[in-house]
């Protein structure tokens, strides 16, 4: 089998506490062919300090892009992609870190499968703060081992990929256009528009770690990720495999009348299994009332 290169660009926001753990998981991989970005941006605490430390202490080649004013992650990882040379690419943040043999056996992997498969993922350990393991965070081995016809079914209906566990294909990375800042759920929309073009891979072992913080994430940002998620299905069900999900979600959204966005609005027009008369209530802004109204008379 080939040793092709392999570019791990990690990026940090605020991530000094860990940074290490991360750098030394990639320093201890069986494989050897890496080539290492490091990305920082513009973090309130001492992460450019503590890369650059850690890169001179191990005398250990990585090209640096460290922002002085805070762009987003999605500017960071594009600016990131355009310095990558690698055959395969892997993204993870600094927080999080790898098992030694993660790199090799997800290249063998794809090595094996060749270029119809443009990434493969894993299964991966929980950690707290300390790095102590906690509970799984997902079962991923139900869906991981089931045919790759089955799997693109699948992955329409929900996310089941942790991001820090993915290897891709630079090629596939880049036929699936730049990373969108507009979306808290980028990763998802990467891994459907894969999913369109190629078959995706699964090792059923635990190599790496994904690191759980104690935040309180907010209501409206959990809102908006449900959002977010059933418009990418949307976008990415062709054969209606979703309908009722989609369906029962818009409507009770519209029922209740809580905003939608602009772009879940005109993905639900352009939805070719939506409920027509419910897409005609929402794109003519008709009260619930009058809907309602003429619900029952249909």
């Amino acid at each position: 089998m080939e040793n092709p290169l392999v570019t791990v660009i990690v990026v940090s926001y605020n991530h000094s506490k860990y940074i290490k753990e991360n750098l030394d998981s990639i320093k201890n991989q069986t494989y050897d062919n890496i080539q290492l970005i490091v990305g920082d941006d513009a973090s309130k605490d001492n992460s450019v300090e503590v890369f650059q430390q850690w890169l001179q202490e191990n005398n250990y080649p990585a090209i640096t892009n460290f922002h002085r004013k805070n762009t987003g992650l999605a500017t960071m990882l594009n600016e990131c992609v355009t310095l990558a040379e690698g055959k395969y690419i892997k993204i993870i943040a600094a927080d999080d870190f790898l098992h030694p043999e993660s790199i090799a056996k997800c290249v063998e992997k794809l090595e094996t499968l060749g270029e119809s498969y443009g990434m493969v993922f894993t299964d991966t350990y929980a950690i707290d703060s300390n790095s102590k393991i906690a509970a799984d965070i997902a079962d991923y081995n139900t869906l991981g081992n089931v045919s790759s016809e089955v799997f693109k079914k699948e992955l329409i209906k929900s996310n089941r990929i942790a991001a820090l566990t993915v290897l891709m294909r630079t090629e596939a990375l880049h036929k699936t256009g730049e990373y969108k800042s507009d979306l808290l759920i980028e990763d998802y929309y990467r891994w459907l528009k894969i999913n369109a073009l190629y078959n995706i891979a699964y090792i059923p072992q635990k190599l790496s770690y994904y690191r759980l913080h104690e935040e309180n994430v907010s209501q409206t940002k959990i809102q908006r990720i449900e959002s977010e998620s059933v418009m990418l299905q949307m976008l990415f069900d062709e054969a209606g495999e979703n309908r009722q999900k989609i369906n029962s979600f818009t409507s009770k959204k519209y029922l209740n009348q809580e905003k939608l966005s602009s772009e879940f609005l005109i993905a639900y027009r352009n939805y070719p299994f939506s409920i027509k008369r419910l897409s005609f209530a929402l794109h003519y802004k008709i009260p619930v009332s009058i809907y309602q109204f003429f619900n029952k008379i249909l």
